[in-house]
């Protein structure tokens, strides 16, 4: 069984690792001034809880890139040549590579062995 863990970037621009909850500022009923929050644990042993910044909340696939980088949802990476790469979407019902300027798809878990995680959508332009 995978781990079920996420991401997201702070304002200060340092990503945070850990599970989210919602801040509904109050409200339960405008889902539209709700932010994600994740809970984690830094490094001083303490448990927090950091704001993110709208949209950057990803999902960890469960696999390891062929360095051993965490692939989350979000990410993009190529497979050997440098000019096709990837982005890591949720499509149907999972996690899944969609080829950038293409309709295609490809396996994570099939390909693993050759992903290599070059960016990720909120940070490579």
């Amino acid at each position: 069984m995978r781990e079920i863990k996420f991401r997201g970037l702070m304002t200060t621009g340092q990503w945070v690792f850990g599970l989210p909850h919602l801040d509904l500022k109050g409200s339960t009923h405008y889902f539209d001034e709700c932010s994600y929050r994740i809970c984690w644990n830094p490094e001083s042993g303490g448990q927090s809880n950091a704001p993110i910044k709208n949209g950057t909340l990803s999902q960890y696939t469960g696999l390891l890139d062929k360095n051993g980088k965490e692939i989350y949802e979000g990410d993009i990476y190529h497979m050997g040549d440098k000019k096709i790469t990837y982005t890591v979407v949720w499509h149907d019902s999972g996690l899944i590579g969609k080829q950038n300027g293409s309709s295609s798809y490809a396996g994570l878990e099939h390909w693993m062995c050759k992903i290599e995680v070059i960016g990720n959508i909120y940070e490579t332009t």
